[in-house]
């Protein structure tokens, strides 16, 4: 109870030393006709997602853009999103507005888009990396929503995780070297969730130096997030951050350790 109070008030700090400087907002973009009920029921949602992130991690340094298209029909509330990098920084959201507002909190999209954001895009080949991080982050977002419990979120980590190291195939590759072949075979959960073990392991690491992954991300943000920076930065930036190898060190493990990569806490070795 303690550490969290302590986390909170310095992301308090955070939040308005950033505030004052960077007046990052919100932008909301309405690429199709919505009604207005439709349109505060999604501002609603998207209103709550970001504050948990900005909670959870830092406020953003930069204006957020969002999107929306209307996708109904498709037996979800968001059939599909993605992330807008570039000049600006935003995401893509198609949504089915007939769902409840309820319907969009509890669904894992919007976390995990969001979550993108925290962090600069490292490219295509790098993916595993960049949708592990989101993953990962995707179930952090919805404990602090209050959809989830801890509980609930090391079950779906453990059950996302043990599938995907059940479905991997590339045994005589290492993780980093078998991302490309399963964006080609569209293995697309098992290259998010193994990627997601990085992060998972990163995190078990820090905590064992009574810091975190979210932690960590708080100072990555304030002095660091708006420097392009391709993966060797990123990790460079972390382990600096940290005061450890950590970040480059598991990153040695996913360029060099044959098969699915493994979490103690979670898989079992093989």
């Amino acid at each position: 109870m303690i550490y969290r109070l302590a986390i909170l008030l310095r992301n308090a700090f955070l939040y308005l030393m950033l505030a004052g400087s960077a007046q990052a907002d919100i932008v909301w973009h309405w690429q199709d006709d919505f009604s207005g009920q439709e349109k505060e029921r999604l501002k609603t949602w998207i209103t709550r997602t970001v504050a948990a992130v900005e909670t959870l991690v830092a406020p953003y340094p930069f204006d957020v853009h969002i999107h929306f298209y209307r996708m109904p029909g498709r037996g979800e509330p968001v059939p599909w999103a993605n992330t807008r990098r570039g000049r600006v920084q935003g995401v893509n959201f198609h949504v089915d507005p007939s769902y409840s507002l309820q319907s969009f909190l509890d669904d894992w999209t919007a976390p995990h888009e969001l979550s993108h954001l925290l962090i600069p895009s490292v490219g295509d080949r790098y993916s595993w990396f960049a949708e592990g991080f989101a993953s990962y982050m995707q179930y952090q977002v919805m404990m602090e929503l209050g959809v989830l419990s801890r509980k609930q979120v090391a079950d779906k980590y453990q059950r996302h995780i043990t599938q995907a190291y059940e479905n991997y195939r590339l045994h005589r590759l290492p993780f980093d070297r078998a991302a490309a072949e399963l964006r080609r075979r569209r293995a697309y959960s098992t290259l998010y969730w193994g990627g997601a073990v990085y992060f998972l392991q990163a995190d078990f690491q820090l905590r064992q130096q009574n810091s975190s992954l979210t932690e960590l991300l708080v100072d990555y943000v304030a002095c660091c997030r708006t420097q392009p920076n391709g993966l060797a930065e990123l990790v460079e930036k972390l382990d600096g951050l940290s005061g450890s190898d950590i970040f480059s060190s598991q990153l040695r493990v996913m360029q060099k350790q044959h098969g699915f990569p493994l979490f103690s806490v979670i898989l079992p070795p093989s």
